[in-house]
């Protein structure tokens, strides 16, 4: 079975791979992931090569620990989760509504086992507005309900073929320069962050609750270029401005066309051009 993303994630690349894949390097070594998200090129990468070791991360901290139930403790996850979507299923949608909510608020309590967080993200994830993931300035989760008929709440297969991949790989919950350390020659990074914002209007950087600004996508080109300089392969997604183009003159700069989805009304959707920048000639 092709293996997927468990959680939707704002920015995710699962639309993109067809185009993202026309930049991947022809070898290298591992594969290292620091902005992971949902994963789609992680999974993609993983199932596609013979690669034997990877390492993802992200600063988020709640999502780190369901990628590290899912690798370490699958079968207790799904256990947990079938009970969730059995009693959901049998709500009404007044008391759906409030089932959602409650599992909100105990969600942003922080006194919740790993798996708890891990199956009440999963949940969370696939009951509310549109999948987004957002977080405000305290690092509580924010969407509000969606309204899914029947949602997939706990995806068995797919969710243990997701424990079976990550078997082979390093989760870490760190910066996003601390958890490169290891990088090596021939290694291959591919960076996904927080897009800069085409203009004041657009400035979703609030995945968690650390905002992600100028000073952060400055020190991102400082490591781009450290690992460049290592002789490491180094891919990275952001979006299509001025100040981007500008800090990675030095590199490839190479452009693909993302689906905009953030915007709440229908209309202010559509194919934008972002850019892919690579140290290394496809």
């Amino acid at each position: 079975m092709i293996v997927k993303p468990f959680i939707k994630w704002v920015g995710g690349k699962g639309k993109l791979i067809p185009e993202l894949k026309e930049f991947f390097p022809k070898k290298f070594n591992r594969y290292f992931e620091p902005f992971v998200g949902g994963g789609a090129v992680f999974f993609e990468i993983i199932q596609n090569t013979k690669i034997k070791f990877s390492g993802i991360n992200d600063i988020n901290s709640k999502l780190i620990k369901s990628y590290k139930i899912l690798k370490n403790s699958p079968k207790e996850l799904i256990t947990l989760l079938k009970s969730i979507e059995t009693e959901y299923k049998k709500l009404s949608i007044e008391e759906r509504k409030k089932y959602f909510y409650r599992v909100r608020n105990l969600y942003n309590k922080n006194n919740l086992t790993d798996v708890e967080i891990a199956a009440d993200l999963i949940f969370l994830n696939k009951t509310c507005f549109n999948g987004m993931y957002r977080e405000n300035s305290k690092g509580e989760y924010n969407v509000p309900v969606g309204d899914q008929k029947n949602p997939n709440i706990c995806d068995k297969k797919n969710l243990l073929a997701v424990s079976r991949f990550l078997k082979s790989t390093k989760i870490t919950n760190l910066s996003f320069e601390t958890s490169l350390k290891e990088c090596k020659k021939g290694d291959f990074i591919y960076f996904d962050p927080p897009y800069y914002p085409v203009n004041e209007t657009s400035k979703f950087t609030h995945y968690s609750k650390n905002s992600f600004d100028k000073n952060d996508q400055i020190k991102l080109r400082n490591v781009f270029k450290k690992l460049s300089d290592k002789g490491c392969l180094v891919m990275l997604s952001n979006s299509d401005t001025e100040f981007i183009k500008d800090l990675y003159k030095d590199f490839n700069i190479n452009y693909i066309h993302a689906a905009r989805s953030i915007n709440s009304k229908g209309n202010g959707r559509g194919k934008i051009k972002e850019v892919v920048v690579t140290n290394y000639l496809i």
